[in-house]
Formats: structure tokens, sequence, C-alpha cells
């Protein structure tokens, strides 16, 4: 059984500048919890007599917010041991804030080599964030390592240029439950950061490896959205797989990405999958940078 509530937070900073938002809070069983904002990357966490284990930190001014939910889970443990999905800000700017309170940060290296010399996300021109030595991750990890926790069996997958070049996903064994970090962006567009060693032939992939570890009843956290099942990550690839193929063919003939804009050929995927962040122009730019490596 999935339980969940919203615990509200009023007078937060956050990106829409509202008045307020929640904390949705969903236990998945045997003592883990989705703390999920919608503002930034999904959060996990485990609880039990060995300390919090948790699964990405958000951003610096949402991570008390986060912190404060776990506490009232946790019987007001400090959280012990974290692990970042990928390097991208929305999973780890809350890093500084734990390792200060005693936290051990684990990571795949190469988050840690992106954090130390970032770079532009050109397809959202953005320039490179910058990222002191307090976010950095502690501990390297990557595909075959285990950690026994709170009476889980976590286990850590490395899916190569797939979200970006430094994704994990985790298992959490007898849980039967998944964090997928940005390998799942459920039932909307993903983000596929070309720059910083994604590609959709590799995220289709990593998709692919997720539903391999999982079976029918395996309650996926996504990075971003609501909870995942198969079904859900098979239309994932499904739907990147139809969209990579359309603006392939028009490339093949010729054109240009603002002639491939004015024909607009993903405008029959818009309803179910646009959403702020990305939009069905910026899946089809998406689709366009990685084919060709060029945004215009």
């Amino acid at each position: 059984m999935i339980f969940s509530c919203w615990c509200s937070i009023v007078g937060a900073h956050n990106h829409d500048k509202d008045t307020g938002f929640g904390i949705k809070v969903t236990s998945l069983g045997e003592n883990i919890f989705e703390l999920r904002t919608d503002r930034s990357g999904n959060v996990a966490v485990l609880i039990g007599q060995d300390g919090v284990f948790m699964v990405d930190t958000q951003m610096e001014h949402l991570v008390e917010l986060i912190d404060s939910e776990q506490k009232k889970l946790s019987n007001n443990q400090e959280v012990k041991l974290i692990l970042n999905t990928h390097f991208h800000r929305d999973h780890v700017r809350g890093n500084a804030y734990f390792k200060k309170r005693g936290a051990l940060v684990m990571a795949h290296p190469n988050v840690r080599r992106y954090l130390e010399k970032p770079k532009a996300i050109k397809m959202l021109n953005r320039t490179a964030p910058l990222f002191t030595p307090e976010y950095y991750p502690t501990i390297d990890v990557t595909t075959g390592t285990s950690i026994k926790m709170n009476g889980q069996t976590i286990k850590l997958y490395h899916t190569p240029n797939a979200h970006t070049n430094s994704d994990l996903f985790v298992v959490f064994e007898q849980a039967n439950v998944i964090h997928a970090g940005d390998l799942v962006f459920n039932r909307r567009f993903p983000f596929i950061d070309i720059d910083n060693g994604g590609s959709v032939a590799g995220y289709i992939a990593g998709i692919k490896k997720i539903i391999d570890v999982a079976n029918a009843d395996t309650k996926i956290i996504a990075g971003h959205g609501p909870i995942a099942s198969i079904a859900d990550l098979t239309a994932s690839i499904t739907m990147l797989s139809e969209t990579h193929a359309i603006i392939k063919e028009l490339v093949k003939k010729g054109l240009s990405l603002e002639a491939i804009k004015a024909l607009a050929p993903l405008k029959s995927y818009t309803k179910k999958w646009n959403w702020a962040f990305i939009s069905t122009e910026r899946m089809l730019i998406t689709h366009y940078y990685d084919i060709t490596g060029k945004l215009e």
C-alpha cells in the first residue's frame, strides 16, 4: 500500500514565487518515503536504527524544509548517508547543509568531476554553474556497490551517457523500491543533458536497465513526476523512440532546425508529454542536438 499526504509549507521561497507549497510525503513501505515538492528532484529517505539514508538533496532554499520533514519521520535523526543520483543542482545543492551536520555523500565519480569543472548547458542557454567544495561528494560509488542499512540491501547501477554521464539509480531490494533519479521524468518529456554526456540512445538504454531490474510490483520513484510503474517507463521509451525517429528523418532530408520547428512535427505528443520545463519544442531541439551536435 502507498500512503501519501501533503504537508503545507507557507511562506517558503521557491521558483514560482507563490505564497506556499506542499511537500508530499509518500510511504512506500519498510520505512522508505518519497519527499516531493515538484520544485526540484524527488527525494527518498530510508529511516531506521542504522540512521537516515537519503537519495538526492534538492536546492538550498528547500533543504531545511526537506530536513524538517524527514526529522518528523525519523524521530529527529540527522541524515547519515546520502546518494546523489547525478550532478544537476536540483539534486545536489542540499549537500553542503547535510555535510555540515555530519552526513557522508556518495555519488558516481563523474559527479565530482562535473562539479569541479562544470560546463555550460547550451541547450538551456545556461552558463556553467559554480559549485564550491562543500557540495562535492566524499565517496565514489558505481555499479556493483551494495549497502546494508536498516534491513535493506541497497544496490546501485550506473547507466552511461543517459540523462548525463554521471547517473546512478538506486534499488532497495527487500522493499522492491527503485529511485530512478532523472532517468525517469514520469508522464512528461525528459531533460537529456547533451552537453554533459547525455544522449537519447543512452537515456532509452537507462530506462530499459531499470525495467530489467524491476518487476510488476516495483514502486519507482521518478526524478520528476509521480511514482512510476513499468508501464510508465515503457510509454516513455515508445515516445522517445518515435519522436527521435521523426526528427532524424527530417534531418536526413537536409532540413534546418528552424525549418523543422516550423513543421511542428511533434505536436501530436504535446497533450500527453508537454510541461513547463521541457516543452514540445524543447524536446524537438533535444533530438536535433543529439543527432547533429548543433543548435542551429
